[in-house]
């Protein structure tokens, strides 16, 4: 993970699940419907939703009708949650030197970094899949910079002009 931005596999990870967040509970989506909706390479959204599955973020089925669910509500999904399961513990390695910056082995920017990774970690323990579904539906997903794209409107579905546009 870089200093303060998520790696794309991370990213990625982040994109998926907002996105399956988004659709009705119990509808499952698979990965090609989830890969062309965000714009995610379709043969590495599964080497990210892999790890996913494995730790019980994500419930996944196989078949014709299968596909991938959250396996939690969105408001019991952080953000740290999904950033552990994919890059691990974040933010752990020393700004300067080359370990991990910990009380033994201080670096001189040591007790500037500390106070700002545990607010750092603590805004992504705190914010959740469900709190990204908000800021969406508030308008933060119409930006054409956010990443995360709408969901495919249902057939038979009426756009009433002046809305979701």
């Amino acid at each position: 993970m870089s200093l303060l931005t998520f790696s794309r596999p991370c990213s990625y990870a982040v994109r998926a699940l907002t996105y399956l967040a988004l659709q009705p509970v119990g509808k499952l989506s698979g990965a090609r419907e989830i890969a062309e909706s965000q714009g995610i390479p379709h043969a590495f959204l599964g080497k990210v939703l892999l790890p996913l599955c494995r730790e019980h973020v994500l419930r996944s089925r196989k078949g014709i009708s299968g596909g991938y669910e959250l396996a939690l509500p969105p408001q019991q999904i952080n953000l740290l949650a999904i950033v552990r399961v994919i890059e691990g513990e974040p933010w752990k390695d020393c700004l300067l030197e080359d370990h991990e910056c910990s009380k033994p082995r201080q670096c001189l920017l040591h007790s500037c970094w500390s106070p700002v990774r545990e607010m750092l970690l603590a805004y992504l323990e705190r914010t959740t899949l469900a709190d990204l579904v908000k800021l969406y539906q508030a308008g933060g997903g119409a930006r054409a910079d956010s990443g995360i794209k709408p969901a495919p409107k249902p057939a038979g579905t009426v756009q009433i002009k002046g809305q979701g546009e």
